[in-house]
C-alpha cells in the first residue's frame, strides 16, 4: 500500500521586480527613491562617522528619531514602495505557487532595502551600488512549502523544488534567486 506524506520545505528567496511593473501601481519612481536614500545615507554616515552603511531600518530607530538626517518625505515614500512591492510580491508568488504545493505560508516577507547592504564604506562605486540596494524593487521572502507524496524518499526535493520555483515566477519577476531549500520536519 502506498504511503502518503505531506512533506515541509521552508524556501529561503530573493526576488525583483521590474521598474515598469511597480510604476504601474504607484506614482514614486523606486529608482528615485533609491538613489536619493543613497546620496542621503551616504551624507549621514560621513557626518556621523559611522564607518559603514546601515540598513534603512536603523534610521526608524530612537538613536535617529525624528533627525535622521534623512527627508521624511522620502521616508514615507520609501515606506509607501516598500509595502507596495511586498504586497504585489506576496499576491504573485500566492497566485502561482498555491498551484504546485499543497500550502503556501509565508514566514516572513522584507524589501531588501531594509537589510544591511553589502556596500563597504569608501568602496568603488559605493554610491551606485548602495542606489541598487535601497533601490526599492527586490524582496527577500522565507515560505513554509507543503506537498504531499506518495513512496517517494525525500532525496532530490530540494532541487525539485528550487527548479519548480524558478519554472513558476520566471515569467513574474526580473531575477528569482533561490537561497536556501530545507525539510522540516513535522515537529518543527
Amino acid at each position: 500500500m502506498a504511503e502518503v506524506r505531506l512533506r515541509r520545505y521552508l524556501l529561503t528567496l530573493r526576488v525583483r521586480l521590474a521598474e515598469e511593473l511597480v510604476l504601474q501601481h504607484s506614482a514614486s519612481s523606486p529608482v528615485v527613491i533609491g538613489h536619493e536614500l543613497a546620496a542621503q545615507i551616504h551624507d549621514v554616515v560621513k557626518q556621523q562617522q559611522m564607518g559603514y552603511y546601515p540598513p534603512l531600518e536603523f534610521f526608524y530607530g530612537r538613536h535617529f528619531a525624528g533627525h535622521s538626517g534623512l527627508d521624511p518625505e522620502l521616508m514615507e515614500a520609501a515606506d509607501g514602495i516598500s509595502w507596495l512591492l511586498c504586497r504585489l510580491v506576496r499576491n504573485e508568488l500566492q497566485s502561482k505557487l498555491r498551484q504546485v504545493f499543497s500550502s503556501v505560508k509565508f514566514q516572513s516577507v522584507q524589501t531588501m532595502a531594509y537589510t544591511m547592504p553589502p556596500v563597504r564604506y569608501g568602496a568603488n562605486n559605493a554610491l551606485y551600488d548602495l542606489a541598487q540596494h535601497y533601490t526599492p524593487l527586490s524582496v527577500k521572502l522565507e515560505i513554509m512549502l507543503s506537498m504531499i507524496s506518495k513512496n517517494q524518499p525525500a532525496e532530490g526535493a530540494e532541487a525539485f523544488i528550487s527548479n519548480t520555483t524558478h519554472r513558476w515566477l520566471k515569467d513574474s519577476f526580473e531575477s528569482i534567486e533561490v537561497s536556501s531549500v530545507t525539510e522540516v520536519s513535522p515537529s518543527d
